[in-house]
């Protein structure tokens, strides 16, 4: 089985809950001391914490690229559009969207009308999972955008797997749905633009987050795009099956 690489720290399993009854029962049965069991107490919290954090998350992942990328969606989404057909499945700015694979979207109400909260995924694969020339053509779409000319991508944080974040806050254009009547206005809101490449799988990964500015009360931007970026794992190509050997050719008579 090729091997898999984690883009994110997936860090939501079973044990880990089990330990945060077990490990303070044992130590206070040890009759350890209590500067001991104060640190067990603190580490399970703060695992217990990070498990809750993830529960705003589906529990499966969802398997995209012939199986090279799997990642976990929030909760929160109601609408999948895997074709490209929808018009609003991509960001107004960013029609040609490298490596287009699904976009998850949800309505949330605020002020009397509906507004949209968007995740769109990407990836592109092997030839075309250059990071250099991935940003390029996202950042040459981003600036014909009036409000982000002068947008530029950050350096990246260091190491071959890490992410890095083109962030886009401002006038931006979000639908709003009223009365089951949709208009498409400017609005205050944010873009974020979270693009991650992988030398060893050959894969390049694009999650694109759309909101506007009314619903960042509501809906913790940052924390989730944390989060599912967390949970992003990618495979290389598949290897051909072998081909079967050849038959060995017949024995030679016996003289």
């Amino acid at each position: 089985m090729p091997p898999v690489s984690r883009l994110g720290d997936d860090r939501v399993d079973a044990f880990a809950r089990r330990v945060r009854y077990v490990v303070p029962a044992l130590l206070l049965m040890s009759g350890c001391s209590s500067g001991a069991y104060d640190q067990a107490h603190r580490e399970s919290i703060a695992r217990y914490v990070e498990d809750s954090r993830f529960q705003r998350l589906h529990k499966e992942p969802q398997t995209l690229a012939d199986g090279r990328l799997s990642l976990r969606v929030p909760k929160l989404f109601s609408e999948q559009d895997d074709k490209g057909d929808k018009e609003r499945s991509k960001p107004p700015f960013l029609k040609d969207f490298p490596g287009y694979r699904v976009a998850h979207k949800a309505l949330v109400e605020a002020g009397g009308v509906k507004l949209p909260v968007v995740l769109t995924v990407g990836a592109l694969l092997d030839a075309e999972s250059v990071p250099d020339a991935i940003k390029k053509r996202l950042l040459d779409q981003v600036q014909k955008e009036k409000a982000f000319a002068k947008a530029a991508w950050p350096a990246a944080a260091g190491g071959d797997a890490s992410w890095t974040v083109l962030k886009l806050a401002g006038e931006q254009p979000f639908d709003r749905v009223k009365n089951d009547g949709t208009e498409t206005r400017s609005d205050d809101g944010e873009t974020q633009i979270w693009l991650a490449s992988d030398p060893e799988t050959k894969v390049s990964v694009i999650l694109v987050w759309r909101l506007p500015a009314a619903l960042a009360p509501t809906v913790p931007l940052d924390e989730l795009a944390d989060l599912v970026s967390r949970t992003v794992q990618v495979m290389p190509a598949a290897e051909p099956a072998a081909e079967p050997a050849a038959p060995a050719p017949p024995a030679a008579p016996a003289k």
